[in-house]
């Protein structure tokens, strides 16, 4: 009897089961598969379109006789070489100095994107103060991307206990949306920081108590306790 009960009726609803648990691992792997397929058009696209665009502005630059953009910079490659740790959040050292053209005020970025400036050079190795520096000293320009319009602000200060950027809005406001683009503004004058470099993505926007004053937080792009190979950013039209 036990044998009957079980060729008889549990084994066929197990093998049904069994067929129907496949059934929905295949039309996962599917799905998996349609969304790989769609991302890695989207990339496709996004390459031939960058392509095109590359092209065009080479040649409106050499119609118009102008050499450069202020979203034209060149990169030199650098490490972390020290922490202190009673100064994590506010500099890093790399080993880029004089002799290598590192100047103060340039931007320094990860691949995620901006991380702080140069702010003191010796020969062989330069001092980075970072955005979450609660120390810094100098404003930062920025410009906020969101929707079609553009906003220009100042970031003033990293908040330690939110761990979000403070930014004092310079341009009217009426609406910003979540997760619009932060990027810097390139307004900073010679020797600074070149116009299109990621900071991070909008949180939230309020208006001060007077109405004077519009302020956003902003989340960083970059992971501040995980910082090992980055960049010195220099515009293309400085020496």
């Amino acid at each position: 009897m036990a044998n009957i009960e079980y060729y008889v009726i549990k084994a066929p609803i197990q093998y049904i089961s069994d067929l129907f648990k496949e059934y929905n691992d295949l039309k996962d792997v599917y799905k998996e598969n349609a969304k790989l397929k769609e991302e890695l058009d989207n990339i496709a696209r996004e390459s031939a379109m960058n392509d095109v665009l590359t092209s065009e502005i080479d040649q409106l630059k050499e119609i118009t006789e102008i050499d450069y953009l202020p979203t034209d910079y060149r990169v030199k490659y650098t490490k972390v070489i020290s922490r202190d740790t009673e100064n994590w959040n506010n500099q890093v050292t790399i080993d880029l100095g004089n002799l290598s053209d590192i100047k103060e005020g340039m931007a320094v970025i990860s691949a995620k994107g901006m991380i702080g400036t140069v702010t003191n050079v010796s020969e062989m190795s330069s001092t980075v103060t970072l955005l979450s520096s609660e120390n810094a000293k100098s404003q930062l320009p920025i410009m906020i991307l969101s929707g079609d319009e553009e906003y220009y602000g100042l970031l003033n200060r990293y908040d330690l206990s939110t761990k979000s950027y403070r930014i004092t809005l310079l341009s009217d406001v009426e609406k910003l949306e979540k997760g619009a683009k932060v990027v810097t503004s390139g307004l900073g004058g010679i020797g600074k920081s070149p116009k299109g470099i990621l900071i991070g993505t909008v949180e939230d926007y309020t208006v001060g108590d007077d109405a004077s004053e519009s302020v956003c937080n902003v989340k960083p792009s970059v992971d501040f306790n995980s910082l090992n190979y980055v960049a010195v950013v220099q515009r293309v039209n400085e020496k």
